[in-house]
């Protein structure tokens, strides 16, 4: 029985000896640390690693991760763009894996990173230096990684409305929103538009197809247009803009709300730009304020000098001439503020041939012609 109890003991020795194996093997685990990296002297970002430990896996596609080496080309660093995350505290985080290319195994060391900005720089791609450590030695490498700042939100810029958007109350309309893209290595995505109006009345339609699933993506550095469409409620907004003549002043300002973040991963930011309007009457709106106009500046004619036109001209050729007169002068008009960049000017004011009010009062002095012209200069000595 002794000789038994010292063989039960010698067997418990080496048991204990060797017990400790799997603890020398986690001594080997690699320890990943990555350096502060400075953001273009706008800012800072500092790293944490956390270790989960082993992985059984070797397949890592470039689509989908972002490849790091240590300078002896021993170790491999990988992050996963998909697992970038933003947390609470301006704070965003990814998943990485350390591999030893020299060793004849598929298993990866897994790390969660987190990355601490400080600063007022923009989201871009950043050159980090890291570095493994195991029980054979240091080594160190670098890789290009995103880094993020939930702080700033004017990733995106418009341009300054030269004058209002126009848009026809007969049927929907498209405006565009120039839009550019200030990041010059990232991707931005746009995944919502909202849009608020001062005058809901004078709407009966907004919408956008942006959504989560339909993006609107601006690469860096570009410029593109966003497209909104819009259906005016006619009445309402005729009226709205009805004694606001001058071609520079708004008939409504829509707020675009727009939703976006950068590609991959960036924080959600929201940005709201303007968008002035003026309603439009469409052409069967036109083409009433136009033959309205001319009639009662035929009439006006008249009752000043007793005739329509001029000596022994027929009522018909005398409202003809005027029909096309007016018509012209209202085309003339549109044409010039449209593409030759210049102004109508009627009664001392700056005016719009594309409103009702002003084509009304335009067609009217056609029609009246010398006499009614000379009669409002009499009546209002500052007109021209």
């Amino acid at each position: 029985m002794c000789g038994i109890s010292a063989l039960g003991f010698s067997c418990l020795l080496m048991v204990s000896i060797l017990a400790p194996a799997p603890a020398i093997s986690q001594a080997s685990n690699p320890q990943l640390t990555l350096d502060s990296v400075n953001v273009r002297q706008d800012g800072m970002v500092t790293f944490s690693t956390l270790s989960l430990g082993w992985e059984d896996r070797s397949d890592f596609s470039e689509q989908r991760y972002i490849l790091g080496q240590t300078e002896d080309q021993v170790f491999r660093l990988w992050v996963d763009i998909e697992s970038i995350q933003q947390v609470r505290f301006n704070a965003f985080t990814f998943t990485s894996y350390v591999v030893d290319s020299k060793a004849n195994t598929k298993r990866a060391f897994k790390f969660q990173i987190t990355g601490n900005p400080t600063g007022s720089f923009r989201d871009l791609p950043a050159r980090v230096s890291f570095h493994v450590k195991t029980s054979a030695g240091n080594c160190g490498g670098w890789i290009r990684i995103p880094v993020y700042n939930a702080a700033r939100t004017d990733l995106l810029l418009t341009e300054k409305q030269t004058e209002p958007a126009y848009v026809s109350v007969s049927g929907s309309t498209q405006i565009q929103i120039p839009l550019r893209n200030v990041t010059e290595s990232l991707p931005v995505r746009v995944t919502d538009v909202a849009v608020n109006e001062d005058c809901p009345k004078c709407w009966t339609r907004i919408s956008s197809r942006v959504s989560e699933k339909t993006p609107f993506v601006l690469s860096p550095g570009t410029s593109e247009h966003l497209p909104i469409e819009v259906a005016a409620n006619s009445l309402p907004a005729l009226l709205h803009g009805a004694l606001l003549i001058k071609t520079d002043v708004p008939h409504d300002t829509l707020s675009v709300v727009l939703t976006y973040h950068t590609v991959p991963g960036g924080a959600e930011k929201k940005q709201t730009i303007p968008a002035n309007i003026r309603f439009g009457p469409g052409l069967l709106g036109l083409a009433l304020a136009l033959c309205s106009g001319i009639a009662l500046g035929l009439t006006a004619r008249y009752l000043l000098t007793g005739k329509l036109g001029k000596e022994n001209e027929t009522t018909v050729h005398a409202t003809l001439t005027a029909l096309v007169l007016g018509l012209v002068a209202e085309f003339v008009g549109i044409m010039l503020m449209a593409y030759g960049n210049s102004k109508l000017v009627l009664l001392g004011l700056d005016i719009d041939p594309r409103q009702l009010f002003p084509a009304f009062i335009l067609a009217m002095l056609v029609g009246g012609g010398s006499a009614v012209t000379s009669w409002v200069k009499q009546v209002f000595p500052k007109a021209s």
